[in-house]
């Protein structure tokens, strides 16, 4: 479906011999923003200290967080898992649903799978988030230091309601017990 709405392309900034980069800025803004609620789904999930404190601030003023990214099992790059596994505990303990991925998952045969193949597990690359159900980025930016130090990003901010809420109804779905394992 079509939803109505405003946009702007936020993006790291080449420059001669570096690159500006912009979006973890940005996309602390974002995240740092929610009166009631923030939904997170990323491949990549790696906080750093700075990250679990902005998830106890939410958590401590009300805001229901939920972030959704791979189990070890759904994971194309084992090697992120390694280091995403120390920060599992931090996270569940600021007070954030954390969700993995099911490499078994339910939506694979409706999503994933086209007769005649059929995919051996299912994984997730998505890097988007919804605040209030009401703005949406959708782009490249993983929530890792390599995303923010390293690589060149980008990604759409969307202010619509109607996507906000369409959004938001996948994320719930694919954080459902038949998709994806809740972290405790």
């Amino acid at each position: 479906s079509m939803h109505t709405g405003t946009s702007r392309v936020v993006s790291d900034l080449p420059k001669e011999g570096s690159i500006d980069h912009i979006m973890l800025d940005e996309m602390l803004d974002i995240i740092s923003s929610p009166q009631r609620e923030l939904m997170i789904v990323n491949a990549y999930i790696i906080p750093t200290s700075r990250g679990i404190g902005i998830l106890k601030q939410l958590n401590a003023g009300g805001r229901e967080v939920r972030i959704m990214t791979n189990s070890l099992a759904s994971h194309d790059v084992p090697a992120v898992n390694s280091h995403y596994r120390p920060w599992r505990k931090p996270i569940v303990q600021s007070g954030v649903e954390l969700y993995e991925l099911r490499a078994d998952a339910a939506i694979q045969e409706k999503l994933c799978d086209t007769a005649p193949t059929v995919s051996k597990f299912v994984g997730l690359h998505s890097k988007a988030l919804v605040v209030d159900r009401q703005v949406s980025f959708i782009g490249s930016m993983n929530f890792d230091p390599r995303s923010a130090a390293l690589n060149t990003e980008m990604g759409v901010i969307i202010n619509s309601a109607g996507l906000g809420e369409a959004l938001a109804k996948l994320f719930e779905r694919n954080m459902s017990g038949a998709n994806s394992w809740r972290v405790t």
